[in-house]
């Protein structure tokens, strides 16, 4: 790629949403090069999510130039191939080896070209502090890579699986009214969309906010390769299953919520040919976070708003409504029996008066 693209180029970080077709291709082959074929007929829409990420990503350290190694996705591609190569080796070799391709770089700019390079690949939010440069934000979580651990170890410590067996019977049924359009409506809860893949279905209990992973196509593209990628199958599909659980294709309120939060790529994917699972125990990795869902999900409503919108309990809903007509029929009728009476009084009045002139 030409020196255009540079990482550091105001006018292609700031256009990089708006680039052609061609161009988005090339970037999306240095990340997914065994779905080439795929790119040939790109859907910009499905992947303005991901590109957006990708600008905020640059534009950060957009005033850094001379603190990497590679400044462009030539340089990055290469060490995305070089890491692909070498998940299993401790960070420091990969370093080494990565010296001899960028030459007189210093190790700390190699350091963080190989940690924004793994950010843009893997939607992984590795940012060494000891590295880092650029804004740091309240609502992200880095993660240091210290320099005996591999990739594919790092990746990997960031997912575990459920240590407990849900038993079995009604209480493993997920209830399939349970969505985030229900959670957010009903339940009061509030979405937040993260960029980084080991945050998502993250609960903050003080704030009543969950963390959503956003990049849908990512899991799908990194599933549907061969090429080198750390994050264990097993995670992406179960991702890639939750937010079908969360946000069911075809389902009215999915849709216009995605619209409201402006995340219609995750809607347009569809459900990436996967069923929408609901046995909890089908869940090995998120089966914690989700039965923590189920457990807000099944509270009763806390405000008059949730308790409008509460549609499980079908008799207390209908209970619900009916009491909301009658006091509005109540409230209705008081001024109208208030004017009947004053007619009234207006009535008797004119009669008395029509009976003393006879």
């Amino acid at each position: 790629m030409s020196q255009s693209n540079s990482f550091f180029d105001v006018g292609f970080v700031a256009g990089l949403q708006r680039s052609s077709n061609d161009r988005k291709h090339e970037i999306l082959k240095i990340f997914w090069p065994g779905r080439a074929t795929h790119f040939s007929s790109l859907d910009q829409a499905s992947y303005a999510s991901l590109f957006q990420y990708v600008g905020k990503e640059l534009g950060q350290i957009r005033h850094h130039q001379r603190h990497f190694a590679a400044h462009d996705f030539e340089g990055s591609g290469h060490i995305v191939r070089v890491l692909q190569k070498n998940l299993k080796t401790p960070k420091t070799q990969v370093l080494d080896s990565l010296a001899t391709h960028f030459l007189n770089a210093e190790p700390a700019a190699l350091q963080r070209s190989l940690e924004l390079s793994v950010r843009l690949w893997l939607t992984v939010n590795i940012n060494s502090a000891t590295v880092a440069v650029g804004p740091t934000f309240a609502d992200e979580a880095p993660l240091d890579w210290e320099p005996d651990v591999s990739l594919q170890e790092l990746v990997e410590s960031q997912f575990s699986k459920s240590i407990h067996h849900t038993a079995k019977g009604r209480r493993a049924q997920i209830d399939p009214t349970l969505t985030a359009a229900y959670l957010v409506n009903s339940c009061g809860m509030t979405i937040r969309w993260t960029d980084s893949i080991s945050d998502h279905l993250r609960f903050d209990t003080t704030h009543h906010t969950l963390s959503v992973y956003r990049h849908k196509i990512c899991l799908a593209n990194h599933l549907d390769t061969t090429d080198g990628c750390p994050i264990p199958k097993g995670v992406l599909g179960e991702i890639l299953d939750t937010l079908n659980l969360l946000f069911p294709f075809g389902d009215v309120a999915t849709k216009q919520l995605l619209i409201k939060e402006h995340q219609q790529p995750l809607y347009r994917l569809g459900s990436c040919g996967r069923p929408r699972k609901l046995e909890i125990n089908q869940y090995e990795y998120f089966r914690e976070e989700l039965e923590y869902l189920i457990e807000s999900f099944n509270q009763p409503p806390r405000t008059w708003k949730q308790l409008a919108m509460d549609r499980r309990n079908k008799l207390e809903w209908a209970a619900f409504w009916v009491t909301v007509m009658v006091a509005v029929l109540t409230f209705v009728s008081i001024p109208c029996n208030l004017i009947q009476a004053t007619y009234s009084v207006k009535a008797y009045r004119a009669t008395v008066a029509q009976m003393k002139s006879m």
